[in-house]
């Protein structure tokens, strides 16, 4: 629960913060992370196992890892689309920016909160 609310604080805080920036579309994108990162780490540490003394030879659970994997597939893939539109010299708009960058870490946030519940 507290995911969400901290995933929507994150994304109305971020989108509060579009009209602050300089016109840099990789800060815009970067702002998008941020506005969803808090409430994915959120639900991540929610999937991993309590710490008890046999747990350090426990790796980590198949959720967990898919959810990283996709965070980190999803920050690799809009980055690049990011370098892409730059090279093109094709110029968007700053929300367009900011929602790749939330869009970076939605599947993984779904992931990891899917299956914490």
């Amino acid at each position: 629960m507290w995911s969400i609310i901290i995933g929507a604080v994150g994304v109305f805080a971020t989108w509060a913060a579009l009209a602050c920036l300089e016109k840099e579309p990789r800060h815009y994108w970067l702002l998008g992370l941020a506005g969803l990162f808090p409430a994915w780490l959120i639900a991540f540490l929610g999937l991993l196992q309590p710490v008890t003394q046999g747990a350090a030879d426990v790796p980590l659970p198949p959720r967990a890892l898919f959810s990283s994997g996709a965070a980190l597939l999803g920050v690799i893939v809009t980055d690049y689309l990011l370098r892409q539109l730059q090279k093109s010299g094709l110029a968007l708009r700053p929300v367009t920016y900011w929602i790749i960058g939330l869009v970076a870490l939605l599947p993984a946030w779904c992931i990891a909160w899917v299956s914490f519940r």
